[in-house]
Formats: C-alpha cells, sequence, structure tokens
C-alpha cells in the first residue's frame, strides 16, 4: 500500500451555527441540530497523525465468527473496527436503518424537494436545488461521505442517505462508513479515509496518545459556507422549495412527536446544546485547536533554539583550547641600576629555543637578582631623559678625550719615550666605542643606558637568551696627572 495522504476536504467538521450570515438558513441549522447526525457532524476530536497513519499503514479486513473486522496495530497495540463500534463510538443509533432506497423513490423524493433536473441517470446536482437543500447536501457530502472531490454531484446511495434524513427514516451511516474502509482496503489506499472518525475510534481503544505532538488540524466549515449556499447554480431557476413539514417539527424543541400519512417522527437521542451554548462550544473548539497549534510551534522554536546554543558552546569551547595552546612571547629583561639589559625579539617563540628549560633557569637566576626586572616592549620610552642620559656620554667623553691627549703629545712630559713606555696602552677598541658613544650622542637611538653606559647586544633569530654584564672602560692616568 502507499503512503496515504490527508484529504483537505474529506470528513470535515460541519458548521451549524447561527450567525448574521446564516440568515434564511435557520431551519435547516435547526434540523441537522436536531438530528441523530448531528454528533458525527460536528465531533472534532486532536487527530494524532502518528496514530492514523500506524492504522492504516497495517490495517487489514478480516471475517472473524462470521463479522467482518478491520484489524491494525497501532502502538503494538490490536485495534478492531467493526459495524457495531462504529455505531457505538459515533452514537449514530442506525442499526436497522436502510441502505439504499428504491429508485423510483429517489426520484419522487427528489422532485418533492424541488430537483430541477430529473433525468433517467443515478447521478445528481446540488447546483438544482435552491439554497437550504443545497446546504444540507453540501453538509452530507463533506462531513459523512466517502468522497474527497466534486462535491456538486452525488449518487443514488448519498441520495437515499438525504431522502431518509429529510422524511424522517434511518439511513445506515454505520454500514456506509464501514463498507468504505474496506473497499478502500481492498483496493488501495489513495488517501486516509475518515480521519476525525477514526481519532474517535482510536481514542476508546489506545490510551497514551497525548505524548505524541504531531497533530493533524482538521478542515471546518465556516460562516462563509452560507454565502456559497445562496448562489443561484447555472441552469436553476431560483425557485425556493421550502423543507417538508416533517423536518420543521422535529426542528421545534417544544412541539410534540407527530405522525402523518407517509412519516414517522421517531424521538431523537443525545439531544443537541441550545444555539447559543452550541456556538460558544465550537468557539472553544476552535480556540483549543488554535492553542494547540501555538504549542507546538514554541517546542519546535525551542528545540531549534537548544540546537542553536549548542553549536555556539561547543565553538566557546573550541576558541578556549586553542587560546590556552598559544605560547607568549619572551619579555624583555632590564637590569635596573646597573649597566645590563637583555632582549628578546618577539620572533623568537620556545619552539625555536634549544633548550627551553636552560632559559628557565637563567630567568630565575635573573628574577633573584633584586637590581633586574622584566621590561614591556609595549612601554613609551618618549621621555628624552629615561631613553638616554647625556651627562653621562659627556663625562665618558671628555675622559677619552684625555686620553687621546695623552698619548698623542708626549712633549708635555720631556720625555717621549718615557711617556709612551710608561703611559697605559689605549686600544682601538676603546677609541671606537667612545666614537660609537658620539654618534649615538647625535643621533639619539631609542637604546636606554644606565647610569654608567648601556650596551645591547642583539643576535637575530637567536636560539638562546644571552645575559651578558659590559666590561668596565679602562681609564688610563695620564702621565700629568701621575707627577
Amino acid at each position: 500500500m502507499s503512503n496515504p495522504k490527508f484529504a483537505k476536504t474529506h470528513n470535515l467538521v460541519a458548521f451549524l451555527e447561527k450567525p448574521k450570515e446564516s440568515d434564511g438558513f435557520g431551519e435547516i441549522t435547526d434540523f441537522l441540530n436536531a438530528s441523530y447526525v448531528q454528533y458525527a457532524l460536528t465531533i472534532n476530536p486532536t487527530i494524532y497523525t502518528t496514530y492514523i497513519e500506524q492504522f492504516w499503514a497495517s490495517a487489514k479486513a478480516n471475517i472473524i465468527n462470521g463479522e467482518q473486522q478491520i484489524q491494525a496495530l497501532v502502538e503494538n497495540k490490536k485495534v478492531i473496527i467493526t459495524e457495531t463500534s462504529i455505531r457505538s463510538d459515533l452514537k449514530l443509533n442506525d442499526v436497522e436503518g436502510i441502505n439504499c432506497l428504491p429508485t423510483a423513490t429517489i426520484f419522487a423524493e427528489l422532485e418533492r424537494m424541488g430537483y430541477e433536473n430529473l433525468t433517467k441517470k443515478l447521478t445528481f446536482y446540488k447546483a438544482y436545488f435552491s439554497s437550504q437543500w443545497k446546504f444540507l447536501i453540501h453538509t452530507i457530502l463533506q462531513c459523512l461521505s466517502a468522497k474527497t472531490t466534486t462535491w456538486n454531484e452525488f449518487s443514488s446511495t448519498m441520495a437515499s442517505a438525504i431522502i431518509c434524513l429529510t422524511t424522517n427514516q434511518k439511513f445506515n451511516f454505520s454500514k456506509y462508513i464501514f463498507d468504505n474502509m474496506v473497499k478502500h482496503l481492498e483496493g488501495g489506499v489513495k488517501f486516509i479515509m475518515y480521519p476525525r472518525f477514526m481519532q474517535v475510534f482510536l481514542d476508546k481503544q489506545v490510551e497514551g496518545m497525548t505524548r505524541h505532538k504531531d497533530v493533524y488540524v482538521t478542515p471546518s466549515h465556516t460562516k462563509k459556507v452560507f454565502a456559497n449556499m445562496k448562489r443561484s447554480g447555472k441552469g436553476f431557476s431560483g425557485r425556493v422549495t421550502p423543507l417538508f413539514p416533517t423536518m420543521m417539527i422535529q426542528a421545534s424543541k417544544d412541539m410534540e412527536p407527530v405522525t402523518d400519512e407517509a412519516h414517522v417522527f421517531t424521538p431523537f437521542y443525545d439531544p443537541p446544546l441550545s444555539g447559543e451554548d452550541s456556538m460558544q462550544l465550537s468557539e472553544l473548539m476552535n480556540l483549543c485547536t488554535s492553542l494547540q497549534e501555538k504549542v507546538l510551534d514554541l517546542e519546535k522554536a525551542k528545540t531549534a533554539q537548544a540546537k542553536e546554543i549548542a553549536s555556539l558552546k561547543k565553538r566557546v569551547n573550541q576558541l578556549e583550547k586553542r587560546r590556552k595552546l598559544r605560547t607568549p612571547g619572551v619579555k624583555r629583561l632590564r637590569k635596573v641600576g646597573l649597566t645590563s639589559r637583555v632582549e628578546s625579539s618577539n620572533d623568537v617563540s620556545l619552539g625555536d629555543l634549544e633548550d627551553a628549560s636552560k632559559l628557565g633557569r637563567k630567568i630565575e637566576d635573573l628574577d633573584a637578582d633584586a637590581e633586574v626586572s622584566l621590561v614591556d616592549e609595549t612601554q613609551e620610552m618618549n621621555d628624552d631623559n629615561l631613553m638616554f642620559d647625556t651627562g653621562v656620554l659627556e663625562e665618558q667623553e671628555k675622559e677619552v678625550v684625555e686620553k687621546e691627549v695623552s698619548v698623542a703629545d708626549p712633549v708635555t712630559t720631556g720625555n717621549v719615550e718615557a711617556t709612551t713606555a710608561n703611559a697605559p696602552t689605549t686600544t682601538i677598541d676603546e677609541l671606537t666605542l667612545a666614537q660609537t658613544l658620539i654618534e649615538i650622542k647625535a643621533a639619539k637611538p631609542k637604546a636606554v643606558t644606565s647610569a654608567t653606559t648601556t650596551t645591547t647586544t642583539t643576535r637575530p633569530k637567536a636560539r638562546r637568551v644571552v645575559v651578558q654584564e659590559p666590561s668596565e672602560f679602562k681609564t688610563a692616568s695620564s702621565p700629568l696627572q701621575a707627577s
């Protein structure tokens, strides 16, 4: 069996209220509200699609002890549908009902209803009736018949059902519904039949269905149906045919049952609510359906939101792990108050060092020295007094110049050889250092000098950090000063 679908215009809920749009339909509305099919026309249970689909997917027709049954499994529970169970669950009370009227009776009664297109064919059209009769036929077709389309025409079987209703006879709707369910099962169900009725049957036999949230909302007639029924069909003269007198008697709650020559009035079971109460009940049912749909939408939104939150949490955890795996660059070290400064480039990572443990020990040794502190590379260095101590440079420059004079002018001592032999030798490195200091003073570099002098040792792409103390300048005493 193929997957059957719900038919939007099949097994609808009838609209039997009396809004202002229902002017001219009061008599037929009262009649249907007082009929034995009123419960079947208006019952509107919550339809759980999962269970309905399970039923039709597993349903089979069998004959057990001479009685035909439809058996199915729903939630692993056996469900059995019979003509008798349908009659009981839908409160039809039609056990002695008629299955089909003779053709002659059908023609005669339809003519009495005002049908204007009588032929020998057993297919009839509601467009050839006046509005109240048309409303009756349309309601029975869409709410109780097995049809899903072509609502203008109806068969002799439906003609029999309508005639029986209007003449106060019982039509066997229970057998009609059951036989069509079996017929569709044997022929391959192309749509889900009688979803309203099936839910009523399952409510009697299966418990715990409310845990399923997938709901099918049953389409219902609205007050617009009255406007549609007022339209005259093509070829119809527009002549109005009143309802039968017996129908009017049934619609009146204050009158006692009466009999006439052709029709016998019988009391109806389960009297319906009054018009006002029925309207309130219908409004409440529609409200409940609307609220149920909103709850389902909120459940879906909640599920989607929970998935989004879980995804964001996962993303945050990944980012936290990446952040923890990052190794910060080695900070610069500076020895405060002395002549030592060590720099290391941020380009040098711990992975490039030959032995990270040795670096750790050197940093620990520096930390142990109270006069060594870390220098942040982002610290502002705009203060010329902090960047460059010109007083120290001037002092050192003066000393270097004195050295040069003592070496270059031996005449002042009167003994060049003695002076040259006894005076300390000024090395090329010291002269170069003095010139470098003068150039540094003129260029104002960004290097920071200590109280005496500063030597910056930077090794590009170094594989380790080296802390180097600068050598003290060797200042030679002049022979003149010695004397």
